[in-house]
């Protein structure tokens, strides 16, 4: 009796775990420029924001993953663990690839 709640138990346990593992835990994407420019447009006309330039850059491991607005709206991209990294597909004399944004080099311009 007791060894059968306690095997229910580790068993529900695991269930649980992995339920959050594949569909709730979540892990920092790295933004490139075109991605940040892009995220920023967006935000500026679905929210109407008037402002001119990012107040500052969101960064974690030397990357960016997101920015802070003037008007004080936080973005920061996340995806789940479980899914790829997303690469970089660029055809060879047609475009230049757009490279992820490295926090160290960034400075701010006052």
């Amino acid at each position: 009796m007791l060894l059968d709640s306690l095997m229910w138990g580790f068993w529900l346990a695991l269930a649980v775990y992995c339920f959050w593992y594949f569909f709730k835990a979540k892990t920092f994407q790295p933004l490139n420029l075109d991605d940040l420019a892009l995220t920023w447009r967006l935000h500026k006309q679905q929210t109407g924001c008037t402002a001119s330039r990012l107040h500052s850059l969101l960064a974690r491991n030397n990357e960016v993953v997101g920015f802070k607005c003037e008007c004080g709206h936080e973005f920061q991209q996340k995806r789940l663990i479980t899914q790829k990294v997303r690469k970089l597909h660029v055809s060879l004399g047609y475009s230049e690839p757009s490279y992820s944004l490295k926090a160290v080099k960034l400075e701010e311009k006052h």
